[in-house]
């Protein structure tokens, strides 16, 4: 299975039914492995609407608000939204897509700089997930930082190739 199939797949498990989003090539593995699945979708027409529906849901619900957002300006579109998220406690999980990891140093398309020092000083948590079995342990993880003690944003950066990349299923927890 590929990366998009963990990360429905954790998502839920946590009982997460709705996430808003942008569409982004970064991202189509996870698109994919939601088609036919009862997730809502809810495709926004910015990064912005994106993060702060997110956040607008966890507040209105009590549940765990989701964006996901593509690489680079995708990112930095959302900042608003975490900063809001982080400074009134409100639990979401931000994903953001990245270049391959092979070229996070070569000024790739809609990368070209440290989405994680960006996120850090926002979030309660920041983290790239750089082999593809860690996806459903690192995705579990933020969603319990994201709602244990001090409630707040938690943010995970998704290379392309982490993501599309496929491993035996038996071999993931």
């Amino acid at each position: 299975i590929d990366g998009g199939e963990m990360l429905i797949r954790v998502l839920e498990q946590e009982g997460i039914h709705e996430v808003f989003t942008l569409h982004g090539g970064h991202l189509d593995a996870i698109y994919q492995a939601a088609r036919g699945r009862k997730m809502r979708w809810i495709d926004t027409r910015h990064e912005q609407a994106a993060g702060h529906a997110a956040d607008g849901w966890a507040r209105t619900t009590g549940r765990v608000g989701v964006a996901l957002v593509t690489a680079g300006p995708g990112v930095t579109d959302v900042v608003t939204a975490v900063t809001n998220a982080y400074l009134d406690c409100i639990p979401t999980l931000f994903i953001g897509g990245a270049a391959p990891l092979r070229d996070a140093e070569t000024l790739p398309l809609q990368g070209g700089f440290d989405q994680l020092a960006l996120m850090r000083p926002i979030t309660k948590w920041a983290h790239r997930i750089s082999h593809t079995h860690r996806i459903p342990d690192l995705v579990a993880q933020a969603l319990r930082v994201a709602t244990t003690g001090r409630p707040g944003p938690v943010f995970l950066e998704l290379p392309i190739d982490v993501l599309f990349s496929r491993v035996d299923e038996q071999k993931v927890v």
